[in-house]
């Protein structure tokens, strides 16, 4: 099944799926589309940062319980794990192990395409984002033997505000995600002063100005 979410197709597959949330906008509205949109078991993944305060993982149930409120619907099943660093390759690793013994038939990604690198990159300049999240709308949509699927690939941010806007969640599931990615760790925090928002935002990292860009 094809849905239009304000102008992005997402294609609803059948049987068990699963779908890695972080709490953030994208994969947040992502979630809400697939317990929306169908009665069949969805498997949710978060990893928490340990380096990070695990807070991945004390916002990720804040938003799904939203998304059972909104859609009515509770056939989900949420998986959290933690780890040091929380790496692309370890957030994929218990996803990939349960679509490879055939328990999932598809696995939603929630990463989007980055603005503008005009935009993008005045944002933090310190920061070097992720130039593999192209702005060109050129990026690929499936990954890891097409089993993991990446519907806002070649959309970004403002996409995503057109949806929460068209699906009236501003005042609703956007209020609980958190987009923020404050690592006290990194030494730009420290030297510009940057203070630890808790669960909040910190309003100044790269996350945070994308958000800031696309919603604006």
């Amino acid at each position: 099944m094809l849905i239009d979410c304000a102008g992005v197709e997402l294609e609803i597959v059948e049987g068990p799926v699963g779908i890695m949330v972080s709490g953030g906008v994208d994969s947040s509205i992502l979630l809400y589309y697939l317990m929306k949109n169908t009665a069949d078991t969805i498997h949710i993944y978060t990893t928490g940062s340990n380096l990070k305060f695990r807070r991945n993982s004390i916002v990720a149930p804040i938003v799904v319980e939203k998304c059972i409120q909104l859609t009515g619907n509770n056939n989900v099943v949420h998986h959290i794990h933690y780890d040091e660093a929380a790496t692309d390759s370890s957030m994929c690793d218990a996803p990939k192990n349960d679509v490879e013994s055939g328990n999932l038939n598809r696995v939603y990604d929630g990463t989007t395409m980055n603005p503008p690198n005009e935009v993008a990159s005045n944002f933090v300049p310190i920061f070097d984002f992720d130039y593999s999240r192209k702005d060109d709308g050129n990026n690929v949509k499936y990954y890891h033997n097409d089993n993991f699927y990446m519907p806002w690939a070649n959309t970004d941010k403002q996409g995503i505000a057109k949806m929460y806007r068209e699906e009236n969640l501003i005042d609703t599931l956007l209020k609980v995600t958190r987009s923020c990615e404050y690592d006290p760790t990194c030494e730009y925090f420290t030297l510009n002063n940057i203070k630890d928002p808790g669960l909040g935002h910190c309003g100044e990292c790269w996350w945070c100005k994308e958000k800031e860009w696309g919603f604006k």
